[in-house]
């Protein structure tokens, strides 16, 4: 009978010592999605708070209008330079506790330790230069977080939630946005309390909840849960291939360029385009020409949030039961439908209506567009350069916008609004003919998706 006791527990112990290490991102689609959407969140809400919520309140303090440039300038900086973290995060890895993880919670403590710093700013208004650069340290991390989490979505996300996902992802982002913007604004004008630091405390304590996720989910069964817990590395097909830098680099270039990724980037690079000329083009002819209030048109933009992610959601929703290419086009061909019609009805442009139902119906194909293409190039990704190559493609859209603000007075100083309104319109609509014409062959069409 002892004989037999002793077995049991020597049997059980065995059982035990193989269980796989905890909860983890690969065996849950449910603890995916939270994962994420915590992840986008904690990035949307300092950068909410940046953007929106600080030159708000440095203006009504009678700060300086330079002076509330150059702190959001450099709060900006580290975004448009966040494909230089891409190439460590894809090379440099803590393999113990996955792929990516590491580096997220690295990333995910600086965002912590940043906000904290904000509480110790004696007065902001009158130290400018420490507020940028904390605000600097916040995007510096939050821009981390975002290549790391983009490459881990990559990794852990099946083809067929991606679409999902990527929504979800959107949706947390704009959330945090929203909340670190309008929420943290309306704390920042309460006079009866030190404004500035219950809502960097309310922020901080609103990012820790956030980061919760991330601290308590693994990659992969059996990995470490923090460095100095058990665990141990489980080898992926990437760890089979590991590249140098200058291989790394390499790949990189013919990924990109590849004919699998062009007609994607195509179509990226213009959405991003027109967003930012017309976006300007529009907000300036609505207040000064057709009896906008600024604030009034400001809450537009908060109006067309809604569809925006009814889009996002529903895009890719249908992204993963039918492919890419038939909404990538569907999404284009609405935009088409919202510009060049809006173009066309420039002579009732005085009717406040005609602008609401632009806003909503191309922030609607915006979000599915958006959501989609992003959803594909996970899919066209080299697991060796997750982060760097899916970095490049969200760094290619942020260009064309750059490009589409920066060129919007010499477009408009050559031709009337409504006239670039049709043709972004017939630019669209093209657009979505060839990726439904090249359906068999196109990049984004179901067939020829990575699996």
């Amino acid at each position: 009978m002892r004989s037999e006791a002793q077995g049991a527990e020597a049997g059980a112990a065995d059982r035990m010592a193989n269980r796989p290490l905890g909860r983890s991102l690969s065996d849950s689609a449910a603890r995916r999605f939270v994962n994420f959407g915590a992840i986008y969140f904690a990035q949307g809400l300092p950068m909410g708070f940046a953007v929106f919520a600080i030159p708000a309140w440095l203006a009504e303090a009678r700060v300086p209008t330079a002076s509330i440039g150059f702190v959001g300038a450099t709060t900006m900086l580290p975004w448009a330079f966040k494909v230089v973290w891409a190439p460590l995060v894809d090379r440099f890895k803590y393999r113990p506790m996955g792929r990516f993880r590491a580096w997220i919670l690295a990333a995910q403590s600086g965002l912590a330790a940043s906000t904290v710093a904000l509480l110790a700013l004696p007065s902001p208004p009158t130290h400018l230069r420490a507020l940028a650069g904390v605000l600097f340290a916040q995007a510096l991390f939050a821009s981390m977080s975002d290549v790391a989490g983009d490459g881990l979505a990559v990794e852990v996300l099946p083809e067929q939630e991606r679409g999902l996902a990527n929504a979800v992802m959107m949706a947390a982002q704009a959330v945090g946005n929203v909340v670190g913007g309008a929420g943290l604004s309306a704390v920042l004008a309460v006079q009866a309390i030190p404004a500035f630091r219950v809502a960097s405390g309310l922020s901080l304590l609103l990012l820790l909840g956030a980061c919760t996720p991330t601290v308590l989910l693994r990659e992969r069964p059996g990995e470490r849960l923090l460095p100095w817990t058990a665990g141990s590395a489980a080898t992926v097909a990437a760890d089979r291939a590991p590249l140098p830098l200058r291989g790394g680099a390499g790949l990189l270039v013919r990924s990109v360029l590849a004919r699998a990724s062009v007609h994607a980037l195509v179509v990226w690079i213009a959405a991003y385009f027109l967003s930012g000329s017309l976006g300007i083009l529009m907000t300036a002819a609505a207040v000064k020409e057709h009896g906008f209030r600024q604030a009034e048109y400001a809450s537009l933009g908060a109006l067309a949030l809604a569809p925006n992610l009814i889009g996002a959601f529903v895009g890719g929703r249908l992204a993963d039961q039918w492919g890419r290419g038939p909404v990538v086009a569907a999404a284009l061909a609405l935009g088409a439908i919202a510009w060049g019609g809006f173009g066309l009805l420039s002579p009732e442009w005085s009717m406040k209506g005609v602008w609401v139902v632009q806003a909503l119906a191309a922030a609607a194909a915006s979000g599915a567009l958006l959501t989609v293409l992003t959803a594909l190039f996970m899919d066209l990704v080299d697991p060796r350069i997750a982060a760097t190559q899916f970095a490049t493609c969200m760094a290619l859209g942020n260009l064309g916008s750059v490009l589409g603000r920066a060129l919007s007075g010499p477009l408009v100083a050559r031709v009337p609004l409504p006239s670039l309104a049709i043709a972004a319109g017939a630019l669209l609509a093209t657009l979505a003919a060839v990726t439904l014409w090249t359906a068999g062959a196109s990049p984004i069409s179901p067939s020829s998706r990575k699996v």
